[in-house]
Parts: structure tokens; C-alpha cells; sequence
């Protein structure tokens, strides 16, 4: 009886030995800070000294049940660099620093992988802002990203078709902020013309917070309906163009 016990153990020893040794080969799964820092680096070509912003924005983006990401990218440094090497400093400066150096990466939780980049042209000294919203699906969000050009703000808005981000759509928030002629714009979102995707709405809008008015390119402007504003434009989305466009 005694030596079927010891036989039991060393069966149970060996058995939990093989266990612990299938545990160690499987791989660990990063973070995905860490796999969207190398990544980034890597499609961009961003030097380990080079000082960038990056930022993650988590949610459900496609039709998995997993959730996705929307990385940000902005290199004011290099815009400074480049400026620098063209003797053109002032002049680059006055235009805010327009050109490729803000991008977005979509990071496809089903798949675990990050896609290729997306340039947002625009100024530099202004951080893309995202923002998500229900608009070609109920069942999953899409992309709305502000960004900065000179005075003037504008909105693209992008859905992901093939594990990648796709352009549907953009159009201006407001024009000329801090001066006489600035002039703002309002969305809202209505059930769909031609299909499931909502239509897209765009009012007179004024905004509310222009005594906040420091920095054009770091301004959070807030935007409300002009309490008689008139509707501009009803943009209506046709999936087999996969745009949105208005009647004429």
C-alpha cells in the first residue's frame, strides 16, 4: 500500500511538472501600450530620441465583440526640425506648423494587431481630438476626430472597413476663431435617407465659450444651435460609394 502511494505522487509530481512547463511556453500577451509604442516608432521611423505624443482611445469600432483602439500620434518636435532646416522657422511658426505630423492607428482587438498609419493633415501645435459616435451602425461606433488649420477647426469622421480606418466624410466646426468674421457650425445626426446610416445634419451654430479663448490651437470650443438657426446641409451616406454627399 505504502509504494502505491509513492507511485501515486511521483505521477502527480510529473503531471504537474508538465503542466508548469506548458504555462512557461505560452507566450506573454503585451500590453498594448507597449505593442502600439514599438509599433509606431517602427511604421514612422521615430528615433529613440525624438519626444512625441501618443495616446489610446478604447472602444468597440467594428463588428467582433471585441474591443478596439484608435491610436493618436502628434510630432511637434519634428515639425520644429523641419522648420529649423528650412530657414523658414518664422514663416512655419505663423502658419502653425501645418503638415504631416498628426496620425492615427487603428488597433484591432479581434485580430490583435495595430493597422498601417493614417496622416490627418494639419497643425501641430493642435492635438487630434477623438471622439466616437453610433453613426453608420447601431451595433458599433465610428471615428470622429477634430482637428486644427490655422484659425479654423474641421471634423473628419471615419469608419473601419477591412480592419482599417476609411475616410467617409469631413467638413468644417468653425472658421476664424478670435476674430469679427468667426462663424460656427453644428451636427446632429438623424435616422438614415437612403439606408441604416444616419444622415448627418449641419446647423447655424455660435459658440458658447469664446471668453476661454487663449490658445486657437488648444481651445475646446463648445458648440451649440443657433436658437433660429437654419439647417445648411443634410449629408445622407451611400455604402456602395462608401461617402456621404448631399442632394444637389
Amino acid at each position: 500500500m505504502k509504494n502505491k502511494t509513492i507511485y501515486f505522487t511521483i505521477i502527480l509530481l510529473l503531471i504537474s511538472c508538465t503542466e508548469n512547463k506548458k504555462k512557461d511556453l505560452k507566450p506573454k500577451v503585451k500590453p498594448l501600450e507597449e505593442i502600439a509604442m514599438q509599433h509606431v516608432k517602427s511604421k514612422l521611423g521615430i528615433s529613440n530620441s525624438e519626444k512625441f505624443s501618443m495616446k489610446i482611445y478604447k472602444e468597440h469600432l467594428d463588428g467582433d465583440d471585441k474591443i478596439d483602439a484608435i491610436i493618436t500620434v502628434n510630432r511637434l518636435e519634428l515639425a520644429y526640425e523641419k522648420a529649423a532646416n528650412s530657414n523658414k522657422t518664422a514663416k512655419f511658426a505663423e502658419i502653425g506648423f501645418v503638415g504631416n505630423f498628426n496620425y492615427i492607428f487603428f488597433y484591432d482587438g479581434g485580430l490583435n494587431q495595430i493597422s498601417p498609419s493614417s496622416v490627418i493633415p494639419s497643425s501641430a501645435f493642435g492635438e487630434l481630438k477623438i471622439d466616437f459616435k453610433n453613426i453608420t451602425s447601431a451595433a458599433y461606433k465610428d471615428v470622429l476626430i477634430d482637428f486644427k488649420l490655422l484659425n479654423s477647426s474641421f471634423k473628419d469622421y471615419f469608419t473601419i472597413i477591412n480592419h482599417s480606418p476609411v475616410e467617409i466624410f469631413q467638413w468644417e466646426n468653425y472658421r476664424n476663431i478670435g476674430k469679427d468674421s468667426t462663424s460656427a457650425l453644428y451636427f446632429e445626426y438623424d435616422e438614415g435617407t437612403v439606408g441604416l446610416a444616419r444622415d448627418i445634419l449641419i446647423y447655424e451654430g455660435k459658440i458658447d465659450n469664446l471668453s476661454e479663448l487663449k490658445d486657437i490651437y488648444k481651445f475646446n470650443a463648445k458648440i451649440s444651435k443657433l436658437e433660429k438657426g437654419k439647417l445648411l446641409h443634410r449629408f445622407m451616406y451611400f455604402e456602395n460609394e462608401g461617402k456621404y454627399y448631399t442632394k444637389k
